[in-house]
């Protein structure tokens, strides 16, 4: 896993579609007892997350387990992929993962060509994405997957009328901020020192956390069983 800080563009380097949720049909070998295993299959119906958190985001989900939460075969494992979103998005999406119950995956899927058997595959959760990926009951972060810390940034707009054009201005989030998202990763059981450690990262650059960090911190594991 990658430990470096990297530099991005604010705002535009990790630029992506509004979060959608779609429901993956995942098989695999029935786990053995204690006496002895089964050649049986078991299928279920995870949730694939994928595309940049708002302030919506945790609404649509709940719209989207509650469409498909009674599928028998329904089993409330989130693979989530996300470059980031708004702070606020991001807790309100943590607080519905972990009142469902939710494990929460670091990863992607997608369909083997020529076959309906899907392929899970590492993948990325960045900025405020770590924020509702704190919200799972069980935090899975494989081994080749990212999650990607910095200080949270307000972003206003206003109009230039001497230059002709829009501008962009990035602030610090205001200390009440901080502290909210202090208590909310605190409740969800992740040592609140990752925060203080994201507010020393600037918002135009990233820290990928390390394998350490996510032990000290009680981020996830790198397992599912």
């Amino acid at each position: 896993m990658l430990s470096a800080t990297a530099a991005l563009s604010p705002g535009r380097a990790l630029a992506a579609e509004p979060m959608t949720f779609e429901l993956l049909t995942v098989a695999g070998a029935a786990p053995c007892s204690k006496r002895r295993c089964s050649n049986a299959e078991v299928r279920a119906d995870v949730i694939g997350a994928q595309g940049e958190i708002t302030n919506d985001t945790a609404a649509s989900f709940q719209a989207f387990v509650q469409a498909h939460g009674a599928d028998p075969d329904f089993r409330p494992l989130v693979m989530l992929s996300s470059p980031g979103g708004t702070v606020v998005g991001a807790m309100k999406l943590g607080l519905v993962l972990r009142q469902i119950g939710a494990t929460v995956l670091v990863a992607r899927a997608r369909a083997e060509e020529g076959s309906d058997d899907l392929h899970v595959m590492s993948s990325y959760c960045m900025s405020a994405c770590v924020y509702a990926f704190f919200g799972g009951k069980r935090r899975i972060i494989p081994p080749a997957s990212h999650l990607g810390i910095h200080q949270m940034a307000i972003y206003s707009h206003s109009f230039d009328f001497f230059g002709g054009g829009e501008e962009t201005v990035r602030s610090k989030g205001t200390p009440e901020l901080v502290d909210a998202l202090s208590a909310y990763t605190k409740l969800m059981g992740v040592n609140p020192a990752a925060i203080a450690e994201a507010e020393q990262v600037d918002s135009s650059s990233i820290h990928i956390l390390t394998p350490k960090e996510i032990a000290r911190w009680r981020v996830g594991t790198p397992r599912l069983h």
